[in-house]
Protein backbone atom coordinates (compact mmCIF):
# COMPACT_ATOMS: atom_id res chain seq x y z
CA UNK A 1 0.00 0.00 0.00
CA UNK A 2 1.56 3.42 -0.80
CA UNK A 3 1.59 5.95 2.06
CA UNK A 4 -0.50 9.04 1.68
CA UNK A 5 1.70 12.25 0.60
CA UNK A 6 3.10 14.46 4.00
CA UNK A 7 1.23 17.66 4.38
CA UNK A 8 3.35 20.79 2.70
CA UNK A 9 5.96 22.53 5.14
CA UNK A 10 3.00 25.35 5.72
CA UNK A 11 0.78 23.18 7.37
CA UNK A 12 2.89 21.04 9.02
CA UNK A 13 3.86 24.50 10.84
CA UNK A 14 0.41 25.62 11.05
CA UNK A 15 -0.83 22.32 12.72
CA UNK A 16 2.30 22.31 14.96
CA UNK A 17 1.27 25.87 15.83
CA UNK A 18 -2.22 24.84 16.83
CA UNK A 19 -1.05 21.96 18.48
CA UNK A 20 1.97 24.26 20.76
CA UNK A 21 -0.96 26.84 21.45
CA UNK A 22 -3.74 24.04 22.49
CA UNK A 23 -0.96 22.90 24.95
CA UNK A 24 -0.04 26.45 25.91
CA UNK A 25 -3.29 27.13 26.57
CA UNK A 26 -4.39 24.48 29.12
CA UNK A 27 -1.01 24.74 30.46
CA UNK A 28 -2.20 28.38 31.93
CA UNK A 29 -5.63 26.99 32.47
CA UNK A 30 -4.19 24.48 34.81
CA UNK A 31 -2.00 26.72 36.51
CA UNK A 32 -5.23 28.79 36.93
CA UNK A 33 -6.96 26.34 38.38
CA UNK A 34 -4.19 25.58 40.99
CA UNK A 35 -4.48 29.00 41.82
CA UNK A 36 -7.83 29.84 42.60
CA UNK A 37 -10.29 32.16 41.77
CA UNK A 38 -8.40 34.78 44.19
CA UNK A 39 -5.32 35.07 42.16
CA UNK A 40 -6.26 36.68 38.89
CA UNK A 41 -4.12 35.68 35.73
CA UNK A 42 -6.64 35.58 33.39
CA UNK A 43 -4.71 37.91 31.04
CA UNK A 44 -2.19 34.99 30.38
CA UNK A 45 -5.45 32.96 28.16
CA UNK A 46 -4.50 35.67 25.38
CA UNK A 47 -0.75 34.35 24.26
CA UNK A 48 -1.83 30.95 23.68
CA UNK A 49 -4.47 32.82 20.98
CA UNK A 50 -1.90 35.65 19.75
CA UNK A 51 1.22 32.51 19.41
CA UNK A 52 -1.61 30.62 17.05
CA UNK A 53 -2.73 34.18 15.00
CA UNK A 54 1.07 34.97 14.74
CA UNK A 55 2.54 32.14 13.95
CA UNK A 56 -0.17 30.18 11.03
CA UNK A 57 -1.24 34.10 10.39
CA UNK A 58 -4.97 32.74 9.51
CA UNK A 59 -7.75 33.81 11.97
CA UNK A 60 -10.09 30.82 12.09
CA UNK A 61 -7.93 28.80 14.75
CA UNK A 62 -7.37 31.70 16.42
CA UNK A 63 -10.98 32.50 16.39
CA UNK A 64 -11.94 28.66 18.12
CA UNK A 65 -9.06 29.21 20.24
CA UNK A 66 -10.43 32.04 21.65
CA UNK A 67 -13.42 30.52 22.34
CA UNK A 68 -12.23 28.12 24.16
CA UNK A 69 -9.83 30.51 26.04
CA UNK A 70 -13.15 32.49 27.14
CA UNK A 71 -14.78 29.13 28.55
CA UNK A 72 -11.61 28.26 30.48
CA UNK A 73 -11.17 32.10 31.66
CA UNK A 74 -14.15 32.26 32.38
CA UNK A 75 -14.37 28.55 34.34
CA UNK A 76 -11.31 29.42 36.45
CA UNK A 77 -10.60 32.60 36.49
CA UNK A 78 -13.52 34.84 37.33
CA UNK A 79 -12.29 36.53 40.66
CA UNK A 80 -14.70 35.13 42.87
CA UNK A 81 -16.37 38.60 43.69
CA UNK A 82 -17.26 39.17 39.94
CA UNK A 83 -18.69 35.33 39.89
CA UNK A 84 -21.35 36.58 42.78
CA UNK A 85 -21.64 40.09 41.99
CA UNK A 86 -24.36 39.81 39.58
CA UNK A 87 -25.19 38.94 35.68
CA UNK A 88 -24.31 42.93 35.11
CA UNK A 89 -20.92 42.81 35.97
CA UNK A 90 -20.08 39.04 34.30
CA UNK A 91 -21.89 40.25 30.84
CA UNK A 92 -19.42 43.03 31.10
CA UNK A 93 -16.47 41.22 31.33
CA UNK A 94 -18.00 38.75 28.69
CA UNK A 95 -18.06 41.72 26.43
CA UNK A 96 -14.57 43.19 27.26
CA UNK A 97 -13.48 39.55 26.42
CA UNK A 98 -15.29 39.52 22.56
CA UNK A 99 -13.86 43.04 21.83
CA UNK A 100 -10.14 41.99 23.55
CA UNK A 101 -9.58 38.77 21.68
CA UNK A 102 -10.75 39.73 18.20
CA UNK A 103 -8.38 43.07 18.61
CA UNK A 104 -5.33 40.84 19.68
CA UNK A 105 -5.91 38.12 16.86
CA UNK A 106 -6.69 41.09 14.12
CA UNK A 107 -3.40 42.66 15.02
CA UNK A 108 -1.42 39.62 15.02
CA UNK A 109 -2.74 38.50 12.07
CA UNK A 110 -2.29 41.72 10.38
CA UNK A 111 1.22 41.81 11.21
CA UNK A 112 2.03 38.17 10.49
CA UNK A 113 0.29 38.79 7.16
CA UNK A 114 3.02 42.34 7.05
CA UNK A 115 6.02 40.18 8.03
CA UNK A 116 4.91 37.35 5.12
CA UNK A 117 4.65 39.93 2.55
CA UNK A 118 7.89 42.10 3.34
CA UNK A 119 10.07 38.49 2.92
CA UNK A 120 8.10 37.21 -0.23
CA UNK A 121 9.39 41.11 -1.88
CA UNK A 122 12.69 40.54 -0.28
CA UNK A 123 13.00 36.61 -1.81
CA UNK A 124 11.81 38.18 -4.70
CA UNK A 125 14.19 40.94 -5.24
CA UNK A 126 17.11 38.43 -4.33
CA UNK A 127 15.73 35.92 -6.76
CA UNK A 128 15.82 38.68 -9.65
CA UNK A 129 19.17 39.71 -8.47
CA UNK A 130 20.79 36.28 -8.40
CA UNK A 131 19.32 35.88 -11.76
CA UNK A 132 20.43 39.19 -13.62
CA UNK A 133 23.91 39.15 -11.84
CA UNK A 134 24.14 35.29 -13.42
CA UNK A 135 23.83 36.96 -16.82
CA UNK A 136 25.76 40.07 -16.61
CA UNK A 137 28.49 37.67 -14.79
CA UNK A 138 31.31 39.02 -17.50
CA UNK A 139 30.43 42.89 -17.08
CA UNK A 140 31.72 43.72 -14.15
CA UNK A 141 30.52 47.41 -14.65
CA UNK A 142 26.93 46.40 -15.88
CA UNK A 143 26.78 43.87 -12.37
CA UNK A 144 27.65 47.53 -10.13
CA UNK A 145 24.87 49.34 -11.84
CA UNK A 146 22.21 46.64 -11.49
CA UNK A 147 22.98 46.13 -7.78
CA UNK A 148 22.73 49.91 -7.38
CA UNK A 149 19.50 50.18 -8.96
CA UNK A 150 18.20 46.85 -6.72
CA UNK A 151 19.30 48.49 -3.73
CA UNK A 152 17.59 51.68 -4.65
CA UNK A 153 14.37 49.61 -5.54
CA UNK A 154 14.54 48.14 -2.00
CA UNK A 155 14.97 51.23 -0.20
CA UNK A 156 12.13 52.29 -2.10
CA UNK A 157 9.45 49.81 -0.90
CA UNK A 158 11.03 49.97 2.38
CA UNK A 159 10.22 53.28 2.76
CA UNK A 160 6.65 52.74 0.97
CA UNK A 161 6.00 49.25 3.53
CA UNK A 162 7.23 51.88 6.18
CA UNK A 163 4.88 54.60 5.85
CA UNK A 164 1.74 52.35 4.93
CA UNK A 165 2.72 50.60 8.38
CA UNK A 166 2.65 53.93 10.02
CA UNK A 167 -0.49 55.56 8.26
CA UNK A 168 -2.26 52.29 9.11
CA UNK A 169 -1.57 50.12 11.53
CA UNK A 170 -0.08 52.65 13.98
CA UNK A 171 -3.10 54.77 13.63
CA UNK A 172 -5.15 52.18 14.07
CA UNK A 173 -3.74 51.16 17.32
CA UNK A 174 -3.26 54.93 18.90
CA UNK A 175 -7.46 55.10 18.02
CA UNK A 176 -7.96 52.04 19.84
CA UNK A 177 -5.72 52.98 22.77
CA UNK A 178 -7.94 56.25 22.51
CA UNK A 179 -10.78 54.55 23.46
CA UNK A 180 -9.81 52.09 25.75
CA UNK A 181 -8.20 55.24 27.52
CA UNK A 182 -11.39 56.69 27.66
CA UNK A 183 -13.06 53.76 28.71
CA UNK A 184 -10.94 53.24 31.75
CA UNK A 185 -11.08 56.94 32.60
CA UNK A 186 -15.16 56.22 33.09
CA UNK A 187 -14.79 52.86 35.20
CA UNK A 188 -14.52 52.97 39.09
CA UNK A 189 -10.45 52.85 40.31
CA UNK A 190 -10.81 50.02 42.12
CA UNK A 191 -12.73 47.99 39.95
CA UNK A 192 -11.88 44.71 38.61
CA UNK A 193 -12.76 46.22 34.88
CA UNK A 194 -10.81 49.11 35.54
CA UNK A 195 -7.78 46.79 35.88
CA UNK A 196 -8.63 44.90 32.92
CA UNK A 197 -8.79 47.42 30.86
CA UNK A 198 -5.37 49.26 32.38
CA UNK A 199 -4.17 45.73 31.20
CA UNK A 200 -5.52 45.93 27.69
CA UNK A 201 -4.21 49.30 27.72
CA UNK A 202 -0.57 48.27 28.38
CA UNK A 203 -0.81 45.54 25.86
CA UNK A 204 -1.83 48.15 23.18
CA UNK A 205 0.96 50.65 24.42
CA UNK A 206 3.44 47.74 23.28
CA UNK A 207 2.05 46.97 19.85
CA UNK A 208 2.37 50.82 19.21
CA UNK A 209 6.59 50.85 20.63
CA UNK A 210 6.90 47.18 18.57
CA UNK A 211 5.24 49.14 15.44
CA UNK A 212 7.51 52.02 15.91
CA UNK A 213 10.49 49.75 16.11
CA UNK A 214 9.32 47.95 13.06
CA UNK A 215 8.49 50.89 11.09
CA UNK A 216 12.57 52.68 12.29
CA UNK A 217 13.91 49.55 10.89
CA UNK A 218 12.37 49.35 7.81
CA UNK A 219 13.11 53.13 6.89
CA UNK A 220 13.33 55.91 10.15
CA UNK A 221 11.15 58.46 8.78
CA UNK A 222 13.33 61.02 10.52
CA UNK A 223 16.01 60.53 8.04
CA UNK A 224 14.15 62.23 5.79
CA UNK A 225 12.88 64.78 8.17
CA UNK A 226 16.11 65.12 9.76
CA UNK A 227 19.12 63.83 8.33
CA UNK A 228 21.73 61.46 8.77
CA UNK A 229 23.39 62.21 12.41
CA UNK A 230 19.83 62.75 14.49
CA UNK A 231 19.06 59.03 12.74
CA UNK A 232 22.11 57.61 14.25
CA UNK A 233 22.07 59.34 16.76
CA UNK A 234 18.51 57.87 18.15
CA UNK A 235 19.78 54.45 16.57
CA UNK A 236 22.65 55.04 18.71
CA UNK A 237 20.45 55.30 21.95
CA UNK A 238 18.52 52.63 20.98
CA UNK A 239 21.48 50.17 20.77
CA UNK A 240 22.93 51.14 23.70
CA UNK A 241 19.60 50.59 25.71
CA UNK A 242 19.43 47.03 23.82
CA UNK A 243 23.50 45.83 24.19
CA UNK A 244 24.64 48.12 26.92
CA UNK A 245 27.36 49.01 24.76
CA UNK A 246 28.19 52.56 24.09
CA UNK A 247 28.13 54.43 21.04
CA UNK A 248 28.63 58.55 20.48
CA UNK A 249 27.98 60.09 17.32
CA UNK A 250 29.35 63.37 16.37
CA UNK A 251 29.80 65.17 13.26
CA UNK A 252 32.62 67.73 11.72
CA UNK A 253 32.04 70.48 9.20
CA UNK A 254 28.45 71.58 7.89
CA UNK A 255 25.80 69.17 6.97
CA UNK A 256 24.17 69.11 3.71
CA UNK A 257 21.00 67.49 3.02
CA UNK A 258 21.87 63.90 1.11
CA UNK A 259 19.39 62.17 -1.60
CA UNK A 260 17.36 60.16 0.34
CA UNK A 261 18.54 56.61 -1.18
CA UNK A 262 21.94 57.30 -0.13
CA UNK A 263 21.11 58.62 3.41
CA UNK A 264 19.41 55.41 3.82
CA UNK A 265 22.12 53.20 2.22
CA UNK A 266 24.28 54.71 4.80
CA UNK A 267 22.37 54.48 7.62
CA UNK A 268 21.90 50.78 6.98
CA UNK A 269 25.75 50.77 6.39
CA UNK A 270 26.77 52.08 9.92
CA UNK A 271 24.11 50.01 11.28
CA UNK A 272 26.04 46.96 9.88
CA UNK A 273 29.39 47.79 11.15
CA UNK A 274 27.96 48.87 14.30
CA UNK A 275 26.14 45.25 14.79
CA UNK A 276 29.46 43.67 13.71
CA UNK A 277 31.41 45.42 16.36
CA UNK A 278 29.71 44.10 18.73
CA UNK A 279 28.86 40.96 17.26
CA UNK A 280 32.15 39.66 16.52
CA UNK A 281 34.37 41.82 17.66
CA UNK A 282 32.77 41.96 21.07
CA UNK A 283 33.66 45.81 21.30
CA UNK A 284 32.56 48.24 24.47
CA UNK A 285 32.65 51.30 22.84
CA UNK A 286 32.20 52.39 19.55
CA UNK A 287 32.29 55.92 17.88
CA UNK A 288 30.53 57.16 15.32
CA UNK A 289 32.09 60.51 13.20
CA UNK A 290 30.87 62.06 9.96
CA UNK A 291 33.05 64.54 8.40
CA UNK A 292 31.17 66.64 6.46
CA UNK A 293 33.60 67.38 3.47
CA UNK A 294 34.22 70.96 1.66
CA UNK A 295 33.40 69.82 -1.45
CA UNK A 296 29.97 67.89 -0.91
CA UNK A 297 31.48 64.64 -0.17
CA UNK A 298 31.15 62.48 3.30
CA UNK A 299 33.40 60.37 5.01
CA UNK A 300 32.04 58.25 7.77
CA UNK A 301 34.93 56.57 10.59
CA UNK A 302 33.30 54.41 12.51
CA UNK A 303 36.28 53.40 16.01
CA UNK A 304 35.77 50.70 18.20
CA UNK A 305 37.80 48.82 20.91
CA UNK A 306 36.75 45.12 20.12
CA UNK A 307 38.66 42.51 18.76
CA UNK A 308 40.07 43.56 15.60
CA UNK A 309 39.88 41.12 12.25
CA UNK A 310 42.15 41.01 9.32
CA UNK A 311 41.26 43.76 6.74
CA UNK A 312 41.85 40.67 3.64
CA UNK A 313 39.40 38.04 5.10
CA UNK A 314 36.68 40.32 5.54
CA UNK A 315 37.17 41.39 2.27
CA UNK A 316 38.18 37.95 0.55
CA UNK A 317 35.56 36.83 -2.41
CA UNK A 318 33.97 34.09 -0.45
CA UNK A 319 33.42 36.71 2.47
CA UNK A 320 29.44 37.07 3.10
CA UNK A 321 28.06 39.17 0.84
CA UNK A 322 25.11 41.50 1.06
CA UNK A 323 25.30 44.44 3.52
CA UNK A 324 28.41 43.02 4.90
CA UNK A 325 31.87 44.62 4.05
CA UNK A 326 32.15 43.44 0.85
CA UNK A 327 28.68 44.48 -0.06
CA UNK A 328 29.34 47.93 0.97
CA UNK A 329 32.76 48.26 -0.94
CA UNK A 330 30.96 47.50 -4.08
CA UNK A 331 28.16 49.43 -3.71
CA UNK A 332 30.57 52.70 -2.49
CA UNK A 333 32.44 51.67 -5.31
CA UNK A 334 29.68 52.05 -7.70
CA UNK A 335 28.82 55.50 -6.47
CA UNK A 336 32.61 56.45 -6.74
CA UNK A 337 33.35 56.04 -3.10
CA UNK A 338 35.55 53.68 -0.89
CA UNK A 339 35.61 51.53 1.96
CA UNK A 340 38.20 51.92 4.07
CA UNK A 341 39.16 49.19 6.79
CA UNK A 342 42.12 49.57 9.41
CA UNK A 343 42.22 46.77 11.89
CA UNK A 344 44.73 43.97 13.61
CA UNK A 345 43.37 41.28 15.51
CA UNK A 346 43.06 42.16 19.37
CA UNK A 347 43.92 45.93 18.43
CA UNK A 348 39.74 47.07 17.80
CA UNK A 349 38.95 48.26 14.37
CA UNK A 350 38.30 50.86 12.02
CA UNK A 351 35.86 51.35 9.18
CA UNK A 352 35.75 54.47 6.56
CA UNK A 353 32.77 54.89 4.57
CA UNK A 354 33.40 57.68 2.25
CA UNK A 355 31.34 58.94 -0.52
CA UNK A 356 32.34 61.33 -3.40
CA UNK A 357 30.46 65.21 -3.45
CA UNK A 358 26.86 64.83 -3.92
CA UNK A 359 26.50 65.61 -7.67
CA UNK A 360 28.83 62.51 -8.32
CA UNK A 361 26.70 60.04 -6.84
CA UNK A 362 23.36 61.50 -8.59
CA UNK A 363 25.38 60.43 -11.22
CA UNK A 364 26.06 57.36 -10.68
CA UNK A 365 22.74 56.32 -9.37
CA UNK A 366 19.40 55.81 -11.38
CA UNK A 367 17.43 56.35 -8.52
CA UNK A 368 18.95 59.52 -7.50
CA UNK A 369 18.79 60.77 -10.72
CA UNK A 370 14.97 60.49 -10.44
CA UNK A 371 15.16 61.86 -6.70
CA UNK A 372 17.20 65.41 -8.23
CA UNK A 373 14.53 65.55 -11.14
CA UNK A 374 11.80 65.57 -8.77
CA UNK A 375 13.31 68.29 -7.29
Amino acid sequence: MSSSPPPPPRLRTQLAAISAGLLMLFAVAYLDHLTGRNIHIGVFYWVPVGAIAWFTGIRWPAYLLSVVAITLWRQFSEPAADFNSGILIQMSNLVIRLVYYPAVIEVMVLLRNMELRLNRLVEARTAELRAENAERERAQAGQRMLAVKLSDAEDAERRRIAYDIHDALSQMLTVVKLNLETAVAESPTDSQQYERLSDVVNVVNDLIRQTRDLTFDLHPAMLDDLGLAPTLSRFAEEFQRRTMTEVIVSEAGDPIKLPTSLASYLFRSVKEVVNNAVKHGNAHEILVTLHWLSGGGLRIVVDDDGSGFDPAAALAPNARRGLGLPGIDERLSALGGKLGLESQPGQGARVILETPSTAHAVAQSPALVMQRGER
